[in-house]
């Protein structure tokens, strides 16, 4: 009982200095730090999840924490208090990429924790959607850096000088995204021009290195329109004098491979241009366009008594439309 009367009074003998120690400071929170030069602000940013990446409309859907630390010798002797971030000076930051976050700490909960010798510790934490202004043109064998940059408000432009903190910037080993690989961060601080003709914003740049894992469009969509386009050279093997029968296999494959990429036009992003696996397909197409007129021309030639010859041509693009194929796509991929 003693020991409890003697905690008791002890609490209430600190609780006037504790209070005193952590009382809301006396300052304007219009008013910087540093006395006219401009306030040092670090910044980190904490990738915490990607959920996914929207092609279409060039968003990434993200659970971001930024974490931002600046001195106020003003506030040296409150090491350990927390405050409401209202009651004290702020860097006030953006989000350049148009964006749909929610913030997580609001209202009361928004608040500052003051360290030695007047650091001030400031974190938030968003998740929705932000642009990531990525192009498609590769698909799906892309690779991007999505960016997220961050700038002061324009009347805090000169009186914060933005610099990247590396040790509170990283990416979580495990993310809840499908179809892609998330390779690491970095953070740089720059410059951002919004318009031509305009000063640019002094910003801090956090780098999303990502690359696309292309294995389902590779086994649902090249394997099987491979085997539609090479189901047209089998006019190659067929003797030249059944041109009606050539014919009748390469308007076969021909409609097939309209009809599976009428299929699949569902499964791929609506773009206003031609991606690598657009262009892919159409040359597929166009190589079963190729072996029609072959067949014909070989006909021809077979009425005009020359068949030996388009014997000779149908062994040549036994080996030659395989190549074609193989060969174009290769340099579609690596160009």
């Amino acid at each position: 009982m003693m020991i409890c009367t003697l905690i008791a009074c002890l609490t209430t003998l600190a609780a006037p200095a504790l209070a005193q120690t952590c009382a809301l400071p006396d300052l304007r929170t219009d008013d910087p730090p540093g006395n006219g030069a401009p306030v040092d602000v670090g910044v980190g940013m904490i990738v915490l999840d990607v959920m996914g990446v929207e092609d279409v409309s060039q968003q990434i859907e993200i659970d971001l924490s930024v974490y931002v630390t600046w001195t106020d010798e003003r506030l040296i002797g409150m090491e350990g208090c927390r405050l409401p971030a209202t009651s004290i000076w702020t860097p006030h930051l953006r989000l350049v990429n148009s964006s749909n976050l929610r913030l997580a700490f609001i209202n009361a909960r928004d608040q500052v924790t003051i360290r030695e010798n007047g650091e001030v510790h400031y974190a938030q934490r968003g998740t929705g959607r932000i642009s990531s202004y990525h192009s498609l043109r590769r698909f799906p064998f892309d690779r991007h850096n999505f960016d997220i940059r961050l700038t002061p408000v324009v009347s805090e432009r000169t009186t914060i000088n933005l610099i990247p903190d590396v040790e509170n910037t990283w990416i979580a080993n495990r993310l809840n995204v499908e179809g892609w690989t998330m390779s690491g961060v970095s953070i740089a601080a720059g410059d951002y021009i919004l318009r031509d003709g305009a000063a640019p914003f002094k910003t801090v740049a956090l780098t999303i290195r990502a690359e696309r894992n292309p294995e389902f469009f590779v086994y649902r969509v090249l394997v099987l329109l491979f085997l539609v386009v090479g189901m047209s050279w089998v006019i190659f093997w067929v003797p030249p004098s059944r041109f009606e029968f050539q014919i009748g296999i390469g308007a076969t494959a021909m409609l097939t491979a309209i009809a599976f990429n009428l299929a699949l036009s569902g499964q791929l992003p609506p773009v206003g241009y031609l991606t690598i696996l657009d262009k892919m397909m159409v040359w597929a197409i166009f190589l079963v366009f190729l072996s029609i007129i072959e067949a014909l021309i070989a006909g021809r030639m077979v009425m005009k008594g020359r068949e030996k010859e388009a014997l000779a041509i149908d062994r040549a693009c036994r080996i030659v439309f395989p190549v074609l194929l193989l060969g174009g796509w290769l340099g579609l991929v690596l160009t």
